[in-house]
């Protein structure tokens, strides 16, 4: 009889124990996977370096394998199946319209069509891929710190090798030969020593620093981690910034610093002395700047033409040539683009992602481009009106949290400023890191408008069935 008694109690705590066992180990296995995939985006070279073929990086090869092993575990419970999100209904409609260009470019402009047109169909669902990965993870407070703690190490790599690059050391020689995106790029280290570390390009390590810099300037701000691991990194990422001497990197880490003084304005409570720091922080950006581009000649001379920027060689040769060549494509067919036409437009450096979708795809194709960035930007800053009304204990329980909310608002702000000239979306190189990170940012503001609304619940009495 005893034994009759004992065993639904403990079949019920057998059942518990395994319950709790299998969420610990989803939880711990999506962690990995998402500090995995972030780490393999901006540590090893690309898989290849080919025009002719797709930009293949380590972390896009694993995708195969992380499907794989998903639908394993999904068929044995561990898993749950992924859930519908809206970056689905953006990607379905920007392939329809990418067809309809393409199409559009063939039957009625009467261009020729190649295999590689249709190579725009997984480069736009690979975003799709990233975002939902790091969605679908639902990283806890400790999985973001250990994420944030990854990325530092990462980052200080990173830095070490552009220094080395910098100061031309001789093991540097043979990682260029990996890492380096062509003759072009090699020249410019050679002849005024811009380095571009393991992005292949300075202006994309700038990228990369740009949001490097944000991300641990809001560790900062906010206390998430050790504050001398969070400054060292800052500093660290400057003096590589400077490096590059990317003239648009510095623009785009100045509308950084920018953003994270507003994005602080989402805290319940703001502090003055959180929003005075990065202002604080200030001589110590300018000093990094400025002890670098004080050592090298051609470096200190692309940063003095900052002080008239529209009219600094590189901008004149875009607004005046490329950026036109662009605009009379696109006026030629405004609406649905001329499609991919590899053999019209390969070889034909845009150097502006916006007009680069506008002459391939129009006007419609443009729009469904552009909700990449704004959808998910209306979703997080729904999350940070959120945090504005949250409880101020909750931003001390999960700090992490809330930083990768901000960050989110920060990247895809100057994201968006970044594709004026620059590249993002079709950025082979930091295309997966984005949307990882957008990812995390959308599930941290969805994370924090329930709880906020629970928290409201409970002070009005009104308690969730």
């Amino acid at each position: 009889m005893p034994l009759t008694n004992t065993a639904p109690a403990t079949l019920h705590a057998f059942a518990h124990r395994h319950s709790i066992s299998r969420t610990h180990l989803r939880e711990r296995l999506a962690e990995i996977t998402v500090i995995l995939l972030i780490l393999l985006s901006i540590l090893p070279p690309l898989v290849g370096w080919d025009p002719d073929s797709l930009y293949l990086k380590w972390e896009v090869v694993l995708l195969p394998v992380i499907g794989l092993l998903y639908g394993w575990l999904l068929l044995a419970g561990i898993f749950r199946a992924i859930h519908f999100n809206g970056i689905f209904v953006v990607a379905s409609l920007f392939s329809v319209l990418v067809a309809l260009s393409i199409w559009y470019g063939s039957v009625i402009l009467h261009q020729s069509i190649v295999l590689r047109d249709f190579y725009e169909f997984p480069k736009l669902w690979l975003p799709v891929a990233f975002f939902t990965i790091a969605h679908e993870a639902k990283l806890s407070e400790a999985s973001l710190r250990r994420l944030l703690s990854f990325f530092a190490g990462a980052l200080a790599l990173i830095c070490l090798y552009a220094w080395a690059q910098w100061g031309g050391l001789e093991f540097t020689h043979s990682l260029d030969n990996y890492y380096s995106a062509g003759e072009h790029v090699q020249s410019a280290l050679s002849y005024s020593r811009r380095v571009y570390s393991t992005m292949g390009n300075p202006n994309v390590l700038g990228q990369l620093l740009t949001w490097s810099i944000a991300t641990f300037l809001l560790a900062t701000v906010f206390r998430v981690g050790s504050q001398v691991r969070n400054i060292i990194v800052i500093v660290a990422c400057l003096i590589a910034l400077a490096m590059t001497g990317s003239r648009y990197g510095l623009l785009a880490t100045a509308l950084a610093l920018i953003l994270v003084v507003a994005s602080s304005f989402a805290a319940p409570r703001p502090r003055l002395s959180r929003l005075a720091l990065p202002l604080v922080l200030l001589p110590l950006f300018a000093g990094a700047i400025l002890v670098v581009s004080n050592s090298n000649q051609r470096t200190l001379e692309r940063f003095q033409t900052l002080q008239a920027p529209v009219e600094t060689d590189s901008f004149r040769q875009r607004a005046d040539q490329l950026w036109l060549d662009a605009l009379d494509s696109f006026s030629q067919s405004p609406l649905l683009g001329r499609g991919p036409a590899k053999t019209t437009f390969e070889g034909i450096v845009t150097d502006s992602e916006f007009l680069d979708v506008l002459k391939k795809f129009g006007l419609l194709g443009f729009a469904a481009y552009l909700a990449f960035y704004l959808f998910p930007l209306l979703l997080i800053w729904r999350g940070m009106r959120a945090a504005r009304r949250a409880d101020p204990a909750l931003e001390l329980r999960i700090p992490a949290t809330f930083l990768v909310l901000r960050l989110g608002f920060v990247m895809v702000l100057t994201a968006l400023i970044m594709n004026v000239g620059m590249s993002t979306f079709y950025n082979a190189v930091l295309q997966s890191f984005f949307f990882l990170w957008i990812g995390l940012s959308v599930r941290s503001a969805q994370s924090i408008g329930d709880r906020s609304l629970l928290h409201s619940l409970f002070l009005h009495g009104q308690y969730p069935r």
